[in-house]
């Protein structure tokens, strides 16, 4: 097929860029997105074009997002367009809201998901849109001075399935020339002209000036940074990708960092993997934000908190750096056990069985082996007992050691954190602590030659998950 030059420039820019970046595969089902300006119209004609060599279905997309008084004569304009090409075409129309956003946040955000939707309703394998390489060289511009990080000095990515866009190579001036030839005249957007939008008064203003200031050739150079930034993007995110499977791990208590590890990684995968890490927790990985965590918390010694948002923070926990919801440190309630049962625990997270049995030939150190079970001598055990939080001034005779010792001194011997002891639960007996639970019994209720009667106590963590706990950070679980 002949095509005029100016179709012939742009066609064989796209099959170039398709070369690059594999967008289709053959029998995909493709949606072209299509507003009814010149980027997608020429889009539209482009994929019609090689459509046929590439193994493609096409079928058209419309989003009208009714914030201007002539968007259903756009609606009205692509459907008519579509028909044309015989291809059949969809309309969705949205509401668009705030909701803190920037209005072209909002826009986008309510534009994309309409495309999400459209993709699940049709099974299509792809979306494309119009983007052009002077949309990837705006919006490096944009971000550059609002601040991103290596993702978004990528800029617009050509390939991000299910989203693509074979027009990412192709110049506006390019596609305004090949328009001349379309079927029918693209539809034209005033708002495109309102130099109060951030991208109008970048595309309409700053780029003039780089381009008679400073450099002619500013476009083309600042798309070949954003194609080279993307590719550094593609190396940090591969990284630390793989560090965070080692590093970072996904508890009870929010995102861990093991901090030893991380340190060994080079910085920018350091700061991508607390980014990402943020960003699965909700939160807005600015720059600051991201270097308060990694300096303050990560790279200096000692224990330390930030506060992420309300209910969030950021804390340094002996060698871990835990990201996720702030703990809460109030005293536990106090809880009588009278006797024989199930008892719960919910402000610590526990349940706490007790049965007493006349002792047989087992051995007491079968319950060693279990940090949620503890065997006490019934017979020294004075009914009710207490199921308490630690106390300023607690002691305690820990089981194999060679007299009373604070508790506090204990927990700090065993890195149990500070967030975690106010979670710690002790059973006292007539005043006396009998059992620091799923860490250690005192030496004075220990299983001896001349006990009659055990007392077989189990915690386990409320949902079923035992051994589980603030014990599980001690270094002395295995002891009894």
């Amino acid at each position: 097929m002949r095509w005029e030059k100016e179709r012939f420039t742009v066609i064989s820019r796209v099959r170039e860029t398709l070369r690059r970046w594999p967008m289709f595969s053959p029998g995909d089902l493709v949606v072209a997105a299509v507003s009814g300006g010149a980027d997608s119209l020429v889009l539209l004609d482009v994929l019609v074009q090689l459509a046929g060599e590439l193994g493609i279905e096409l079928r058209v997309l419309h989003v009208d997002h009714g914030v201007r008084p002539e968007s259903g004569e756009d609606a009205a304009w692509v459907e008519e367009a579509s028909a044309r090409y015989g291809l059949p075409c969809s309309v969705r129309k949205v509401t668009v809201s705030g909701g803190g956003a920037s209005p072209e946040e909002a826009l986008r955000d309510a534009r994309y998901a309409a495309f999400e939707s459209e993709l699940e309703a049709t099974g299509a394998a792809r979306l494309a849109t119009g983007h052009s390489a002077d949309d990837r060289v705006e919006t490096l511009l944009l971000r550059l001075l609002t601040g991103t990080g290596p993702r978004g000095m990528g800029s617009i990515p050509p390939s991000r399935p299910p989203f693509v866009r074979p027009l990412i190579r192709v110049w506006r001036s390019e596609i305004e020339a090949y328009s001349l030839f379309l079927p029918m005249a693209p539809r034209v957007d005033p708002t495109n002209l309102n130099t109060s939008i951030p991208r109008n008064r970048v595309r309409h203003r700053l780029i003039p000036l780089l381009e008679e200031e400073y450099n002619p050739a500013v476009r083309r150079v600042l798309l070949a940074e954003a194609e080279m930034l993307a590719s550094l993007a593609d190396v940090v995110d591969v990284l630390a990708s793989e560090a965070a499977v080692e590093v970072v791990s996904a508890t009870s208590r929010g995102e861990e960092i093991a901090v030893e590890a991380m340190r060994s990684r080079p910085l920018a995968v350091r700061r991508e993997v607390i980014a990402a890490s943020l960003r699965r927790l909700g939160v807005e990985p600015d720059f600051d934000l991201v270097e308060d965590i990694r300096i303050k918390l990560l790279e200096i010694e000692g224990s330390s908190r930030l506060d992420l948002s309300p209910g969030l923070s950021a804390r340094r926990v002996y060698d871990r750096l835990i990201m996720g919801p702030t703990p809460r440190m109030g005293p536990l309630p106090e809880t009588p056990i009278p006797g024989d049962g199930v008892f719960s625990l919910p402000e610590a997270g526990l349940r706490l069985e007790v049965s007493t049995r006349r002792r047989g030939s087992e051995d007491p150190r079968e319950a060693a082996n279990d940090p949620c079970l503890a065997w006490l001598d019934a017979d020294r055990l004075v009914f009710p007992l207490l199921a308490r939080g630690i106390r300023p001034g607690d002691r305690f005779h820990p089981l194999g050691a060679p007299g009373r010792r604070k508790l506090q001194d204990f927990l700090v011997d065993a890195k149990v954190p500070r967030e975690d002891r106010a979670r710690v639960v002790v059973l006292e007996s007539s005043g006396e602590i009998a059992w620091v639970v799923g860490m250690r019994i005192d030496e004075r209720f220990k299983v001896g030659d001349g006990t009659r009667q055990i007392a077989a106590l189990k915690a386990e963590r409320l949902g079923g998950s035992a051994g589980e706990g603030p014990w599980s950070s001690g270094r002395d679980a295995g002891r009894r």
